[in-house]
């Protein structure tokens, strides 16, 4: 088991959140490729245009200049189909890039800091799963709590769902960039 490095988090908790941004930003220069090749620009200038914009207004410009751009249906649906594994995530990204870190409950989970602190102290948002039962579930982006199975499998499915996406792009020739 790694030591602590920074408060709670041990190297192998900083390891799975470099792995889950960085499957943000791959699939960010994935979105300004295909919005390059939609719109006839250069990637260095799509780049340019979006640099200040987060996952989630980078994702909705691509979606609507897909709309005017009259992408086929399919490819449009495909495309939001690759961008909604992220877009469920994005809360866990946001609290990595701007949170600090606290022990969770269950043991060996770690919860953002912001969760523990102030008026609503471990607001912890759950849903009933029906079926008569009186059992409740946390949805992905509820999620608050994550134990290192959980950042490792989040970040691999993430990475998974990259090279489909990335692949696909290729495959309908939506990379502005050629392939090397």
């Amino acid at each position: 088991m790694s030591q602590k490095t920074m408060g709670c988090l041990t190297d192998q908790h900083l390891i799975h959140f470099g792995t889950i941004i960085q499957c943000f930003v791959r699939h960010e220069v994935l979105m300004q490729e295909i919005m390059a090749a939609v719109s006839g620009a250069d990637v260095t200038s799509i780049k340019l245009l979006t640099s200040g914009l987060s996952f989630t207004e980078k994702r909705e410009a691509l979606l609507n200049l897909l709309r005017h751009r009259a992408v086929p249906l399919n490819q449009f649906e495909h495309i939001r189909n690759y961008l909604q594994m992220p877009r469920t995530y994005t809360t866990l990204r946001n609290d990595i890039a701007h949170s600090t870190w606290a022990e969770g409950a269950p043991q060996n989970s770690v919860s953002p800091i912001w969760l523990t602190h102030g008026p609503m102290k471990a607001v912890k948002p759950v849903h009933d799963i029906g079926k008569g039962t009186k059992e409740y579930i946390e949805d992905y982006e509820d999620k608050t709590t994550y134990t290192l199975d959980d950042l490792r499998e989040i970040g691999e499915n993430l990475a998974l769902n990259y090279v489909g996406f990335r692949e696909y792009i290729a495959k309908v020739d939506l990379m502005a960039t050629p392939a090397a």
